[in-house]
C-alpha cells in the first residue's frame, strides 16, 4: 500500500517519533518521488526568494539587469541539481556509520530516510525562521527513520545521523581557523 503525500507529509512534520514502520515496506521510488516534488517546489520558491531580492536590492549593489536572466536560472538549477547530489552524498556517508553499526538495510533503505527527513526544510527551509529550524528537525526525523529502517537502535541512529555532522561541522571550523590564520600570516609579510 502506498501512503499518499499528504499522510507522509503529515508523518514527517507531526508524528515522526511514533515510528516509521508504514513506510518500512514502501519503494524506494515512493520516497524519492516525493522527495523531488518537494525539491521542485523548494528550489521554485527560493529562487522567487532570490530574484525578489535581486530585483530590491541589485541596483544597489550594482548587479545589472541582464545578469539577473542568467543569475535566477543558475539559482533554480542550482538548487535542483545540488539538493539531488548531496542528497545521495549525504546519505552515503550515514551509511557509513549505519554499516558501521551493523544495519539490517541496504544503501535504498538509508536514502529513503534522508528524504524524509528532508520535508521540513524543502516544506518551510526557504523561510527565514523556517532555516534556522528544520536542520534539527530533519535531524531527529532522520534519528527514527534510520531506526526503523535499519533494524538499529536509537542511540545508534543518533551516532550514524550526528557523527557526519560533528565531523563536517569541525572541518568547517578548521578551514575557517585555517583561512583567518593564512590571512594573518600573508597580511604580517
Amino acid at each position: 500500500m502506498t501512503l499518499s503525500f499528504s499522510d507522509r507529509i503529515r508523518t514527517c512534520l507531526f508524528s515522526f517519533d511514533q515510528g516509521f514502520g508504514e513506510y518500512r515496506d514502501e519503494s524506494f521510488k515512493d520516497a524519492f518521488v516525493l522527495y523531488l516534488t518537494l525539491l521542485f517546489a523548494f528550489s521554485l520558491l527560493i529562487t522567487i526568494v532570490i530574484a525578489a531580492g535581486l530585483v530590491v536590492f541589485g541596483p544597489a549593489l550594482e548587479i545589472p539587469a541582464a545578469a539577473l536572466l542568467f543569475i535566477v536560472p543558475a539559482v533554480f538549477l542550482s538548487s535542483l541539481v545540488g539538493g539531488i547530489i548531496s542528497l545521495f552524498i549525504g546519505a552515503a556517508i550515514t551509511h557509513l556509520f549505519v554499516l558501521l553499526f551493523k544495519g539490517t538495510g541496504g544503501y535504498p533503505e538509508t536514502v529513503r530516510a534522508a528524504c524524509y527527513s528532508m520535508v521540513p526544510t524543502l516544506l518551510i527551509g526557504w523561510t527565514i525562521i523556517g532555516a534556522f529550524i528544520t536542520p534539527y528537525w530533519g535531524m531527529a526525523i532522520q534519528v527514527f527513520a534510520l531506526h526503523e529502517f535499519h533494524g538499529i537502535s536509537k542511540l545508534h541512529a543518533v551516532l550514524a545521523t550526528f557523527i557526519p555532522v560533528a565531523v563536517f561541522v569541525a572541518l568547517y571550523y578548521l578551514f575557517i581557523i585555517a583561512m583567518v590564520f593564512g590571512t594573518i600570516m600573508v597580511n604580517a609579510m
